[in-house]
């Protein structure tokens, strides 16, 4: 007997700028999920990759909850995809479990460089000045 298993893509929407100093994304989903995320992150360090981006912003407005361990997952390959990248986190609608920094401290503790923000212009703030 064979078997077929329907893959499909995430749907998100992404689009970057380029901005006075830093590379800038937006990210938006109808719903926030571990897929979702982290195929929008890829392709946005493929794009920093490609240009050789050194400074990042995302804004990232994907309502929904992801689970302890989908962030862990997530904020632990942060530090390989983003290597060499000071990247500036802004993350809207989103219900994140038990302590919100827990993103920013998995992916600094394991050598990103990097940071949570509740505002775009705080990001860019701290980004501009970094």
């Amino acid at each position: 007997m064979v078997s077929y298993e329907k893959v499909t893509t995430p749907s998100y929407k992404l689009t970057t700028e380029e901005r006075q100093g830093y590379l800038y994304a937006k990210m938006t989903s109808e719903r926030d999920s571990f897929e979702t995320t982290m195929a929008a992150v890829m392709e946005v360090a493929g794009i920093c990759t490609a240009r050789k981006t050194t400074r990042l912003l995302v804004d990232h407005d994907m309502p929904g909850q992801l689970s302890t361990l989908d962030v862990y997952k997530m904020a632990a390959q942060l530090p390989k995809l983003f290597h060499g990248v000071d990247v500036a986190f802004v993350i809207h609608r989103s219900e994140v479990p038990d302590n919100p920094q827990f993103l920013e401290n998995v992916a600094r503790n394991l050598g990103a460089t990097g940071r949570l923000f509740p505002t775009v212009e705080e990001a860019e703030a701290w980004l501009l000045a970094h």
